[in-house]
């Protein structure tokens, strides 16, 4: 950065726009910065406003009347060569305008307003344009100064202002006429009173003063409850100023004086709480017999620390569980050996006939198959919706008092919400759209308490809510989080990440901040697998996919890793589909062991060669957080030390890929 002015020996010129307050709520107060403005004097046109509207039709009418030339409708639309019924219009409208009488005569009251109106419609005034100094942006607003309109100012607050400092030794051209014709077309937007008495001039008629004049803007700056964010006031009283929070943004990336001042003020205004956690009711559900019963279901079922409302994937998982559950409960082994025996490409045609027997509609593109594979884990203990769904439509088909009758007869769609809950959840997960900040209940989840319970009567819910709210101890959570995660990677990196990678790392980092020795860190897992896979997202980008078959994916990839000095490729990425890899070649990255693999092959060795010297252990770190995350559904009790170790491997693999 060029030097920068330190301060000033006489008081700073701080205007007076009043005290604009557009915060909602906030942690802690306000605080107030002066920002740097040059402000240039600019004269153009100012024409009156008819204070009773006129449009050009009724204009041009007006002064034939009262020229004394015609006053009929016919008269005037010859004189005018305006259509008659036209005519007819105007001429109702300004006698509700009470501009003329029955007859179309002027009323001698409006005309003596109008005429002095008329004499001085138009003149040149004086406007002040503000351009902002640190990244000379010009602000939305134009100051007319006249007797009724001049410049105030503010003494004696400086000492309560952070001065933003800009590069003295740059050199600030003028605005042009077309800065200012664009700024006076804004706030002609803004503001129906500026509109209605401003007209839009011409290039030709604006003159602007080459010297500036330097002020400073008293900008109010605030921390969000909602997110622990800043958001700056706009000066002139017109909500929130984006121009002056995204330059703000810019200088966190380069004065490290106003970035140690923010963080400072963060942690000034944090409030420690022991552990910070939201307090949790007991539900009826979590007792020894169930925790016995159904381990899974119920840890699924519990609500995640600091959060009021279960998310998309509790609540597909709970359904998982809760279907294998139930398939666990009954004899299964003629449902498995059915799939087992039948060829799987009639599978899809099996699970409708079953459905439709038991009262359900099939989904909208039919079924999948099931693979071996499948039935293998469901054996083993592990809860797929594909492979449970369809080995309880089995097994329903057959016995009439299984729980799925009950369900069909009050939800036919079952399946089909299945499938939609299932879709929402695999986009969280995999980092597609904005992450789900708890906020509120989500619409599907009194859909799987219900069906939860139907299927299995011991799970019962409360009919009270289970987290005691209190918005002050979940505001101090997040700005905690996001000071951390800012600290962590700088606020230059922290920028180009994006809002929704920022919100995936913000929440995790929350669940790091108040984790304690075996904690459940699934959710902490799934923030950060999502969070990589869109990291690699942005890297593969506009990337043009290698001329290479299916088939050898993955030996291209392994020799592509050992001579860039990487690491032999684990099994979670040599068991990737093909399909997947392909897919995500084409920019639809489904998983992120397919994203790992699809760098590898589109990344060439100076690229990876940067990053084996940076991070040797790259390939084991991701590895690593697919493995601990699995499918998503199952407990993932971890040491405080160990989830520790996830969150900087993933940290590190983080800025490595963002600066190689």
């Amino acid at each position: 950065m060029p030097n920068r002015r330190e301060g000033v020996a006489m008081p700073l010129k701080l205007l007076d726009y009043g005290i604009p307050n557009p915060f909602g709520e906030i942690v802690g107060g306000k605080r107030n910065i002066a920002w740097p403005v040059n402000a240039y004097r600019v004269t153009l046109p100012k024409v009156s406003g008819d204070g009773d509207g006129l449009n050009p039709f009724e204009r041009v009418i007006l002064k034939i009347i009262d020229a004394g030339s015609a006053r009929e409708a016919k008269a005037l639309a010859l004189e005018t060569c305006i259509p008659v019924d036209l005519v007819q219009c105007v001429l109702l409208r300004l006698q509700d305008k009470a501009f003329i009488d029955e007859h179309n005569e002027i009323i001698k009251q409006k005309r003596d307003r109008w005429v002095n109106e008329k004499k001085n419609s138009s003149y040149f005034g004086t406007v002040l344009l503000y351009r902002e100094l640190p990244t000379e942006k010009i602000l939305p607003f134009l100051h007319w100064l006249d007797d009724d309109n001049p410049l105030k100012k503010k003494e004696g607050k400086e000492k309560f202002l952070h001065k933003i400092r800009w590069g003295e030794t740059l050199k600030h051209s003028p605005p042009t006429p077309r800065d200012v014709i664009k700024t006076l077309r804004a706030m002609m937007k803004r503001s129906l009173a500026f509109g209605s008495e401003t007209r839009m001039p011409a290039v030709q008629q604006i003159t602007i003063a080459h010297e500036p004049e330097l002020y400073y803007l008293d900008c109010p700056i605030a921390i969000q409850k909602s997110d622990g964010e800043f958001r700056i006031a706009d000066p002139f009283g017109n909500g929130f100023s984006l121009i002056l929070e995204n330059a703000f943004s810019r200088l966190l990336e380069q004065d490290n004086n106003l970035s140690d001042w923010l963080m400072n003020w963060k942690q000034d205004i944090s409030n420690p709480r022991q552990g910070r956690r939201v307090a949790i009711h007991k539900e009826p559900y979590d007792n020894d017999a169930n925790q016995g019963r159904y381990p899974n279901l119920v840890s699924n079922l519990r609500l995640r620390p600091n959060t009021q409302h279960r998310s998309i994937g509790q609540i597909h998982a709970a359904l998982e569980w809760a279907l294998f559950y139930t398939c666990a409960q009954r004899p299964f082994d003629t449902a498995v050996n059915q799939l087992r025996l039948t060829n799987q490409s009639e599978h899809p045609n099996l699970l409708m006939e079953a459905a439709e027997k038991v009262g359900l509609h099939p989904p909208q593109y039919g079924f999948r198959l099931v693979r071996d594979g499948k039935l293998d884990d469901f054996l083993s203990g592990e809860a797929w919706m594909g492979t449970v769904l369809s080995i309880a439509l089995l097994m329903a088909e057959n016995d009439a008092s299984h729980p799925l009758h009950r369900i069909a007869a009050q939800h036919q769609d079952f399946i089909i919400r299945i499938f939609d809950i299932e879709k929402k959840r695999n986009a969280q997960r995999h980092g597609q759209g904005k992450v789900q900040k708890n906020e509120i209940e989500l619409p599907e989840e009194a859909f799987m308490r219900e069906i939860v319970t139907a299927l299995l009567p011991t799970i019962r819910f409360s009919g009270t809510p289970v987290a005691e709210v209190n918005k002050d101890k979940i505001a101090d959570s997040l700005l905690d989080a996001r000071t951390s995660i800012q600290s962590e990677f700088g606020f230059k990196l922290f920028n180009r990440f994006g809002t929704n990678l920022q919100d995936r790392l913000i929440y995790a980092e929350r669940f790091w901040l108040s984790c304690k020795d075996g904690d459940d860190a699934l959710y902490f897992a799934g923030e950060i697998y999502a969070a990589l896979q869109m990291t690699f997202r942005q890297k593969l980008s506009r990337v043009l996919p290698p001329d290479i078959k299916d088939s050898e994916f993955f030996e291209t990839a392994q020799k592509i890793a050992s001579q860039s000095g990487l690491e032999q490729l684990p099994k979670c990425l040599l068991t990737v589909k093909p399909s997947a890899i392909r897919e995500t070649m084409q920019g639809n990255d489904k998983t992120l062991g397919a994203c790992v693999l699809v760098f590898l092959l589109v990344s060439g060795t100076d690229i990876l060669g940067s990053i084996a010297d940076a991070q040797p252990s790259f390939i084991s770190d991701v590895a690593d957080i697919i493995d601990r995350r699995g499918h998503g559904n199952e407990p993932l009790p971890l040491s405080r030390d160990d989830i520790g170790k996830l969150r900087k491997s993933t940290y590190s693999t983080i800025k490595t890929l963002l600066e190689t």
